[in-house]
């Protein structure tokens, strides 16, 4: 596999968050922010087909909405599905619901803030089954804005795959994190950890309806319910575990099953590196652990496939590591794919595409192999021609 089986588009804007909708169609958010010399702010939907001939066709934008300049750019975004009797769009009764909610986080006007302290920064799109992007709603969870607020942006925003729950967070410090309902847009609660902390990174467990969230700060893995508030478990009452923790400065984190979690960190003390774990929630346990890079310092955008076994990993030197998810093995290094930082990774459903977004305004979608983390390595792809060679000329001396 190489970058030849690739697409790419320039969308005009700085891309800050991607997430593939279906197999052929993803959606891009960014923009120059408030009032920046005419870099709009947008959301894009974007057709992905390998089956154009022409590479230039490869990618095509076919909806797009231009976002008020007077605004900052949105900077998060999630997508899920919306349940069949829980659509806000009008559908036949004799079809099933095939519309997907398309969340994103994005400040409104700095005067907008200062002035009469309003900050819709939640807002609501649907990509509805005709392939619309429809606007819905906007909401503000934060009452108590100050003018230290306008320097605060919407750093993470995730959606239950069945579109039940939803969590929000801005890049505040001490960090909070609001649990909300997608449908109404009505805070649940608003969790908080007990120390003043940075939540770097987190995730909603996929296969209990969202009802369990982890998070990390920079040396601890955390999770709480997001039903009752409660925590769950915490790595920060385990001297052992916070020693090996307190050699990294963790960075991402995403679900693979109810137990297990995926933690990537960068080597602390400014020591090139960067490392992925995986961790086992019930148990407290690090279950393998190895270093990707010895160049990268940190990782700064995370996806996976779990029934293709990848995971794809951006580093802060453009790069981007394809690993195999049931022994990290390192796959593939692509060195450059951009001309600047890449902010954004997202795998299809199917598993069969990557997309990676850019602050340089690119977005570019790899093609990957069916059977791309099973493949043989050098010795055995060698003992299996050996072993083929050897059958064929005594299948010649029997004949």
């Amino acid at each position: 596999m190489s970058v030849k089986d690739s697409a790419v588009i320039n969308v005009g804007y700085p891309i800050y968050g991607s997430k593939f909708i279906n197999n052929k169609t993803l959606v891009t958010i960014g923009g120059g922010g408030e009032g920046k010399n005419g870099i709009p702010n947008k959301i894009t939907a974007i057709k992905c087909s390998f089956k154009a001939e022409d590479k230039n066709r490869r990618l095509q934008r076919f909806r797009e909405i231009e976002l008020p300049a007077n605004e900052d750019c949105p900077m998060c975004l999630d997508v899920a599905k919306i349940p069949d009797d829980d659509s806000e769009i009008s559908i036949t009764s004799n079809s099933k619901s095939n519309n997907y909610n398309v969340f994103f986080g994005c400040n409104q006007s700095s005067q907008l803030i200062k002035s009469m302290n309003i900050n819709n920064n939640i807002r609501k799109y649907v990509f509805t089954q005709n392939e619309h992007l429809q606007f819905i709603d906007g909401a503000q969870f934060d009452d108590n804005i100050t003018n230290e607020s306008v320097g605060e942006y919407p750093k993470i925003i995730a959606l239950s795959p069945n579109s039940s729950v939803g969590c929000f967070m801005t890049s505040a410090i001490p960090s909070s994190i609001c649990v909300f309902k997608p449908d109404t847009l009505d805070i649940t609660f608003k969790f908080t950890p007990e120390k003043e902390v940075e939540i770097k990174d987190f995730h909603l467990s996929p296969n209990d309806d969202g009802k369990t969230l982890c998070y990390i700060t920079s040396n601890s893995i955390e999770t709480f319910s997001t039903v009752t508030g409660n925590v769950i478990s915490s790595t920060s009452s385990d001297p052992a575990i916070t020693k090996i923790l307190n050699n990294f400065i963790l960075s991402k984190v995403r679900f693979i099953d109810n137990s297990n979690v995926i933690v990537t960190g960068g080597n602390r003390g400014g020591k090139p590196g960067a490392s992925i774990f995986q961790f086992n929630l019930a148990e407290k346990k690090i279950v393998k652990r190895k270093q990707i890079s010895s160049k990268v310092r940190g990782i700064v955008a995370l996806d996976f496939n779990l029934p293709k076994d990848l995971i794809a990993m951006a580093g802060n030197d453009f790069s981007v590591i394809l690993v195999r998810l049931s022994d990290f093995k390192n796959l593939k290094v692509f060195t450059k794919l951009h001309d600047f930082a890449v902010t954004t990774l997202s795998f299809s459903p199917n598993g069969l595409s990557l997309a990676t977004g850019s602050a340089s305004n690119s977005l570019l979608v790899l093609k990957l192999p069916p059977n791309f983390a099973k493949g043989k390595s050098t010795i055995g792809t060698i003992l299996n021609y050996l072993i083929l060679t050897i059958f064929i000329a005594l299948l010649g001396i029997f004949l």
